[in-house]
């Protein structure tokens, strides 16, 4: 039975909805058997929820050798990236940008990165034993805001370190500011150095011309990206994308095996299935909404609130 309809389809959520409905009692883990053992109001607030919170098992894949459903799935998500790999990450985006950095660099070369690049790169450098060369991004005064690193700063950066590995941006960043990327890119290849964005903020790129190209898009070697910070996904879940031949991609998922659990969350991997099926039918119809809507906002700000809101000339471009 396809529970979805849509020619996208969601390969992890039917396989579990299939073990859903075959009506199966768990001798197996999670304790509370398919919700019969949780706590009354948990059990009433999940309501059939809690039936699909199921354990790593053969009947529905595995995350760390995957061969069926969750295969299928992250190639589906691959496809709709235009990556040569997806890999989900059910630790967040942290676990995504810790596997991105032990994928590309080795014990004690560096890495170029933002000084204001999230903590989880500090967490990254030190699982890694990365060295770190900082950036400092550009600042703009008028609304105290950090905005990117420029072309210009990496290969000023690169040109000094002939040692430098790779180059770490986070873009967008946490006031929507995007790098240019491209450019960036060019600059990285053109000095021997990888490319790794921290997407986090940008999951919903490179599916609208209203918005910029993704990092993907732009000729980023790896990326890692919250699709529950801006798409339908639930908390926690996350996708690392790599591309090209630069980066070994069975390393990259070596090294996502070592960091993910052995008892990945199917709910949250369902969600994953689930937000890349919207996002790739209804993607560019999404974008338009949440830009027409942003444009609506700038307006009342202007208009009743004597407010002036950041615009693409303060960003550099």
């Amino acid at each position: 039975m396809n529970f979805y309809k849509d020619d996208a389809g969601m390969p992890l959520v039917n396989a579990m909805l299939r073990y859903k409905y075959e009506n199966v009692y768990p001798l197996h883990t999670p304790g509370h058997k398919g919700g019969r053992g949780m706590e009354r109001l948990l059990r009433q607030e999940l309501g059939g929820g809690a039936a699909m919170d199921v354990s790593l098992m053969s009947e529905l894949d595995d995350i760390h050798e995957p061969v069926s459903y969750i295969k299928e799935a992250q190639a589906l998500a691959a496809q709709t990236y235009g990556s040569d790999a997806c890999f989900w990450a059910v630790n967040g985006t942290s676990q995504a940008i810790h596997a991105m950095l032990m994928t590309a660099l080795q014990p004690g070369e560096r890495l170029l990165l933002p000084r204001n690049a999230h903590r989880s790169v500090a967490g990254g450098l030190i699982l890694g034993g990365i060295e770190a060369v900082y950036l400092q991004p550009e600042f703009n005064a008028a609304f105290g805001l950090q905005m990117q690193v420029t072309p210009e700063a990496v290969e000023r950066a690169l040109v000094k370190d002939k040692e430098i590995k790779a180059v770490l941006l986070t873009t967008p960043n946490y006031y929507g500011v995007a790098a240019r990327t491209a450019e960036i890119a060019a600059v990285c290849h053109a000095h021997g150095a990888v490319l790794l964005v921290d997407e986090a903020h940008g999951p919903h790129l490179g599916f609208s011309d209203l918005l910029p190209p993704s990092a993907l898009q732009s000729g980023a070697d790896a990326c890692a990206q919250s699709t529950h910070k801006i798409l339908g996904a639930m908390t926690q879940c996350s996708m690392l994308h790599v591309q090209g031949e630069r980066l070994d991609l069975q390393r990259a998922a070596d090294v996502m095996s070592v960091l993910t659990t052995t008892s990945p969350n199917y709910l949250l991997m369902a969600s994953l299935d689930a937000a890349r099926t919207q996002v790739q039918a209804y993607g560019r119809q999404m974008a338009e909404t949440a830009v027409a809507a942003a444009q609506k906002l700038r307006r009342l700000c202007a208009a009743h609130a004597g407010l002036r809101v950041l615009e693409e000339a303060d960003c550099g471009g």
